[in-house]
């Protein structure tokens, strides 16, 4: 059913649909996990780092006495493990740098890939690719493919798709891997055929995955995405369906994520009702909960169930949180209010959603403007963000992570040169983070922009009526 049939609705109908198909595009993009531009640090820039930290890990090594190697690489990946949980990340990986003799000497030993995880833990691709090429030197198919292995999913973080595919798309590599590191190496396989586009290709290697694998969920939620980009919605709705049935004893934030998935997929059809259902099995304690009430109140509004819409977007307005649910829910809930014919009390809502589309903008400009002065950190990426996807940009916070991992290098006695090295790589980085930030935060104020205008726009609507 048409929620708006008469021509006097046409520029109401305007208002929803451009709210309606900009956070759908958005919700989607960050659900299915493909949410990410794409970007990639520069080369020059993860060069540098690489080549800072390893230089002034070998200056601490040379200029700390000498200390026993121990055998057993169980042990060093203990007393990593605890350097980590103490945040000691330098005490950490001068661990695995001592002991490199001992490790390259049992280069075959399956326990290698735990320290090569490790190491890249803590970005720290120097020695993961040094233990690689070892493995190489001494033909161990075994050996070299647990380190490919974790060297992918590395890159794969990064965002350097070009690489997964080089670790693993000879066949060599996930035969000689164990049977569940082989599933999420065609899980990466997959993802990084369609970060390229090509989707066709990256649903046979999620298709490998059986329902009995740890990664199947996953594995079904990545095959509906490669429907969806080729609008074969009735697979990618089927695929949904299988990951939820794996799962239905206990619930988890994957299942939410597809409920949450679901539901919106839902909308875009014309499946309100199913839709509706879809977003009442996400818990009231996950983290999709804020995109499950908007998209509630966003299936019930297409029902004219404008009672139900406005009780969704009541309760998220309620909530004081900096999420852009929330935010898209003031105007959301001054339209539904309209559609009630409740024009004084729409009018009302209308004025707070431009004072507070207002406000929220000139925050994001302050905090753009002050970003320079702001200390780096992960609580700061936690409360300047409104999007989900922008708290969670994962190159962002690789850049603070390694900002962090320089600033406690420099608390240690390095080389005049290295120490140069080091500080001249910090700035560089900090520089890229705070561009970066600066990019994000202003996407995330085009968005506010346009619902202050249109905000306005209900608002000079009811006035023009009355």
């Amino acid at each position: 059913m048409n929620l708006f049939s008469t021509n006097e609705e046409r520029k109401k109908k305007e208002i929803v649909e451009n709210i309606h198909i900009l956070y759908f595009y958005i919700i989607l993009l960050m659900i299915l996990g493909l949410g990410s531009s794409g970007r990639v640090a520069a080369a020059s820039t993860d060069t540098q780092f690489l080549t800072a930290t390893s230089n002034a890990y070998q200056d601490i090594v040379s200029r700390e006495k000498s200390e026993p190697i121990t055998t057993d690489l169980n042990s060093i990946i203990a007393e990593v493990d605890a350097e980590i949980a103490a945040k000691k990340t330098t005490a950490a990986m001068l661990i695995l740098v001592k002991n490199m003799p001992v490790t390259k000497q049992n280069i075959h030993l399956p326990v290698v890939q735990k320290i090569v995880s490790l190491a890249l833990s803590l970005h720290n691709l120097t020695l993961a690719e040094t233990l690689l090429a070892h493995a190489h030197n001494q033909g161990d198919a075994y050996g070299g493919a647990r380190i490919s292995f974790e060297i992918a999913k590395y890159s794969a973080a990064q965002n350097k798709w070009d690489k997964v595919l080089m670790l693993l798309k000879d066949t060599d590599v996930t035969e000689n891997l164990e049977k569940e590191d082989a599933e999420e190496a065609n899980l990466l396989i997959g993802s990084a055929l369609q970060q390229q586009k090509r989707h066709r290709e990256a649903m046979s290697y999620y298709e490998k995955i059986k329902a009995d694998s740890v990664h199947y969920r996953l594995a079904q939620l990545n095959l509906a995405t490669a429907n969806i980009r080729q609008d074969w919605w009735t697979d990618a709705h089927m695929a949904i369906n299988n990951a939820i049935k794996k799962n239905s004893s206990k619930k988890d934030e994957l299942d939410y994520r597809l409920h949450t998935l679901l539901g919106f997929s839902q909308i875009q059809f014309g499946f309100y009702r199913d839709a509706r259902e879809s977003f009442r099995n996400v818990s009231l304690k996950s983290d999709y909960t804020n995109r499950a009430l908007l998209g509630l109140g966003m299936a019930a509004l297409h029902q004219q169930d404008f009672i139900g819409a406005l009780s969704a977007f009541k309760h998220l307005r309620t909530k004081e949180e900096k999420d852009i649910s929330v935010a898209e829910s003031y105007l959301l809930n001054a339209f539904t209010l309209r559609q009630l014919g409740q024009y004084d009390d729409a009018l009302a809502a209308y004025q707070e959603a431009v004072v507070y589309y207002s406000d929220l903008h000139n925050q994001q400009t302050n905090t753009i403007s002050n970003l320079n002065e702001q200390r780096i950190s992960l609580q700061i990426i936690n409360s300047i963000f409104i999007r989900p996807e922008s708290r969670n940009d994962k190159q962002l916070r690789h850049f603070v992570e390694k900002i962090n991992i320089i600033a406690e290098l420099l608390n240690y006695p390095v080389s005049s040169i290295t120490k140069t090295q080091l500080t001249n790589t910090k700035i560089l980085l900090e520089k890229e983070y705070v561009n970066l930030a600066k990019t994000i935060l202003r996407s995330e104020q085009e968005s506010i922009a346009s619902y202050l205008s249109q905000s306005k726009f209900g608002l000079a609507t009811i006035y023009d009526g009355k």
